[in-house]
């Protein structure tokens, strides 16, 4: 056999007939373990049952059977058609999401599918890259994109629901199908990569890191290290790469394809890319060298210090792990300490507990990278979030846990469906803005509290336990959300009720400019028209609408009223008679606002007279016939406007950034923000209604109430004096601090 490596045509050949020979054998064995399990509930099912009742289980799998050449054969033939696009792409064919309603059967196998895309993207995201870049140099492209790319995740994981478009499957099938490719494709990757990434390494399309002697290629994509143990299929820990590269520092196992379990978030390459760029950050900052203070200069004449190994590391934080240390309540004492500076310093210090001398042993680089990413972590948490000492001093216990968990399975940072950063975010979520002001948020606390306690007590080095830990969490939340969701409704129903008011009047007020601004009226009925006539008018606007009959006829009223002035077309009409005619409809417009019996007929004299006085020319006799009116109840206020208060309580106009209103007009309904209160702390504050009248914005708190309505310029003259700050908007907490420890650490940069 030649040693020469294989030529790019004769490596695509290979890839092709390799992938779709192994997959075709997989779904052979997917289609085979879904009949048996389909025949064996069947045979539970027809026990002591009527012999002549259509059982839908039986049924399921002779519909399984009648389909299932023909799924085999479209599985082979949508994989191969992906080669052939990819050798030859179509004219027309373009990369992304064709959006379009799909029926719920097809969201729920597109869903599925998502969850093995992300499974596989855990387990084997490393790999898969580098032979995505492998893959598009024989192409001679600089990249591929996911739904170019037969050998991406993305592409892996919808293959079955491809396989399956137009054929009518029951749900009951549906769920054991996918269930069963999840299972198989995870369980025998292996041997759809293996030989993959052994070919792309002899052609020199693939690195080989670490490769060696004795060395094997491990899911992740990196390199076992010749003779080292694989972790524990339990453990959940991960041998950190000593490698640079994002792919080679998270090479940790988790479990597996359990982070998406109930979750299909978005894919992880944004936060990659963020967790790339603050590793690159933090190198760059970090002074070379080892001392007794981790990232210091060598000091010449002292021996270079050991690193110390991951399982001593472990054993450390396990120790620390029941007590919050020094450096964490320092740093909440002193918001200008670096947590990840003091919390290095304990660790080295707490070696003693081990045997270990902090003279002898120093921290390794990727492990000191976790270990300053969970301090900034922290600092931003207790900086920019509204923790109540209870709060924090909750949060607070969970710095250690979270460093052992950077340290056993790095991917934390990497993806938003892992059970630490979602159970992080629940955290948060209960505690930040709870002052324990009701039963409901003393509960919560409560809850939070718990949770805590089993973690910081039962957490070894098994991350499991964040996922079951997130899920009763979550659950207890989800409760609560209901609470706080009827309040939000509320709340938004009252401004909106508010608004509408505020609107009618408006309108009311114009009918009054357009009739009396600039004529002289008589103060009577100037009084009544600006008062009693207007409020009327308004509930008219609100309840019944300005195309109503009733607005009409309130319009009516006042056209009429002002005819009887000098030069209008009832002038030459007598006061009294013209009157009587009106009194019925005076009597309903007074009514509305609770002018009724003698104080009515008290304002409609008032009114002739004044209109008769005009007639006369007697304007002392007109003013006099108001004065009853400064008397008559006034009509209810219009509630204030939770309007915002520009700098300094003027009406000025807002300064904002023209940039931040695009950013701010993007927000929807349910997007999160963080909002300055009077003390200045920022707290979480989300967009509960967005005025289809004023176009005005209203946020609540968690517990539902409303915090602010304002316009989309007010805001952003909050967000130029730092008084507002967006959120991600896909995540929580932790997305959020990801975003603002990068933003951190240019500042230092710079």
């Amino acid at each position: 056999m030649s040693s020469r490596p294989p030529t790019y045509d004769e490596l695509l050949r290979y890839t092709r007939r390799s992938v779709v020979e192994q997959l075709s054998s997989l779904v052979h064995a997917v289609l085979g373990k879904a009949d048996d399990w389909m025949f064996d509930l069947a045979q539970k099912e027809g026990e002591g049952a009527d012999p002549f009742a259509r059982s839908p289980r039986l049924e399921a799998m002779n519909t399984l059977r009648s389909t299932r050449a023909t799924i085999e054969r479209q599985f082979a033939r949508q994989y191969e058609a992906l080669f052939d696009e990819l050798i030859e792409p179509k004219q027309g064919s373009a990369d992304g999401l064709r959006l379009s309603l799909v029926e719920e059967q097809e969201l729920e196998q597109q869903l599925a599918s998502d969850l093995i895309v992300e499974a596989l993207q855990r387990a084997h995201g490393h790999s898969l890259d580098a032979l995505a870049k492998a893959l598009a140099k024989i192409m001679g492209v600089e990249s591929l994109a996911p739904r170019q790319n037969p050998l991406s995740p993305l592409n892996f994981g919808h293959a079955l629901h491809r396989a399956v478009q137009g054929i009518e499957l029951p749900n009951m099938l549906q769920v054991v199908l996918y269930k069963y490719y999840e299972r198989e494709l995870m369980a025998r990757f292996n041997e759809v990569l293996d030989p993959l990434m052994q070919r792309f390494m002899a052609a020199g399309l693939v690195p080989r890191q670490g490769i060696g002697p004795g060395a094997s290629v491990r899911p992740g994509g990196g390199a076992a290290r010749p003779g080292s143990a694989p972790p524990s299929p339990n453990s959940g820990a991960a041998t950190p790469s000593s490698g640079d590269d994002a792919g080679g520092y998270a090479q940790g196992h988790g479990h597996g394809h359990g982070y998406g379990h109930g979750h299909s978030g978005p894919t992880s390459q944004d936060d990659a890319n963020v967790f790339s760029l603050l590793r690159e950050m933090l190198r760059a900052l970090r002074p070379q060298g080892n001392a007794s203070v981790p990232g210091a200069p060598p000091t010449p004449g002292v021996p270079e210090r050991r690193a110390m190994q991951t399982t001593e590391m472990l054993s450390v934080l396990s120790l620390m792990q029941t007590e919050v240390p020094p450096s964490v309540l320092e740093t909440m004492e002193r918001h200008e300490a670096s947590l990840s500076v003091l919390l290095k310093r304990d660790l080295l210090e707490s070696a003693r507990r081990i045997g270990l001398s902090p003279d002898q042993v120093r921290i390794s680089p990727d492990e000191e990278d976790a270990v300053d990413l969970v301090g900034m972590l922290f600092d931003v948490l207790f900086d920019e979030h509204d923790f109540e000492q209870r709060a924090r001093n909750l949060v607070s216990r969970l710095v250690v846990p979270y460093v052992k968990v950077a340290l056993l399975d790095r991917q934390m940072f990497m993806y938003r469906t892992h059970p630490a950063r979602r159970l992080l975010n629940a955290v948060t979520e209960a505690c930040e803005g709870n002052g324990g002001q009701s039963a409901h948020e003393r509960e919560m606390l409560g809850k939070a509290e718990q949770v805590v306690d089993t973690l910081v007590g039962d957490f070894n080095e098994d991350v499991a336990i964040f996922e079951t830990l997130e899920s009763e969490l979550r659950g207890f939340l989800e409760q609560h959300q209901k609470r706080v969701e009827l309040a939000e409704k509320r709340a938004a129903e009252a401004q909106r009720g508010q608004e509408r008011l505020e609107h009618a009047r408006v309108q009311a007020g114009g009918e009054v400019s357009n009739r009396v601004d600039g004529r002289k009226v008589p103060a009577a009925l100037r009084e009544f028209l600006a008062r009693s006539w207007s409020h009327h008018l308004s509930l008219v606007a609100l309840r019944e609408g300005t195309e109503s009959v009733a607005w009409s006829a309130a319009l009516s009223l006042a056209d009429k009223l002002l005819d009887l002035l000098p030069g209008g077309k009832a002038a030459g009409i007598s006061i009294p008679t013209a009157m009587q005619g009106l009194s019925a409809d005076l009597v309903v417009v007074l009514g509305s606002s609770g002018v009724q019996g003698d104080a009515a007929d008290a304002v409609i004299k008032a009114i002739a007279d004044g209109v008769e006085a005009q007639r006369r020319g007697d304007a002392v006799a007109a003013q006099q016939a108001a004065a009853v009116l400064r008397v008559a109840p006034e009509p209810p206020p219009l509630p204030p406007q939770p309007r915002l208060k520009i700098v300094g309580g003027t009406d000025a106009v807002p300064d904002f950034d023209p940039d931040d209103l695009a950013q701010l007009r993007d927000l929807k309904v349910g997007d999160w923000i963080s909002l300055a209160g009077e003390d200045e702390k920022l707290a979480p504050a989300k967009l509960a209604w967005i005025s289809p009248i004023s176009n005005r914005l209203m946020f609540v708190n968690r517990r539902g109430v409303r915090m602010l309505v304002a316009s989309v310029e007010e805001l952003g003259a909050l967000k130029k004096l730092g008084k507002l700050q967006l959120r991600d908007a896909q995540g929580g907490a932790f997305e959020d601090a990801l975003q603002r420890m990068v933003g951190r650490l240019k500042q230092d940069i710079a």
